[in-house]
């Protein structure tokens, strides 16, 4: 049995088993999964707060130019909503 997990109350529940990540992901890399473990933990931290920071960046940009009536309050909203996968947050 896999691992379910979500954040939201109401929320669809997502298998996280690493059965259902290969799924979602196709095959795992043997050599780059061996990198990751060779990393120390603060550098693997670093590397996923640059990828967080870069799709905030993204969605950030793309509500924007979907959205250019929006004050920046309502852009930061909008770009809260899309990452947490909450509609309701803000309303």
């Amino acid at each position: 049995m896999g691992r379910f997990v979500s954040n939201n109350p109401g929320q669809q529940i997502r298998d996280c088993s690493p059965q259902a990540l290969e799924g979602r992901l196709g095959a795992l890399d043997k050599r780059q999964i061996a990198i990751w473990r060779a990393m120390t933990p603060a550098r693997r931290a670093e590397i996923a707060f640059q990828a967080y920071q870069f799709v905030l960046e993204v969605v950030r940009l793309t509500e924007r130019r979907r959205h250019p009536e929006l004050s920046e309050e309502e852009l930061a909203w909008c770009v809260t909503r899309r990452m947490q996968g909450d509609p309701s947050l803000g309303k």
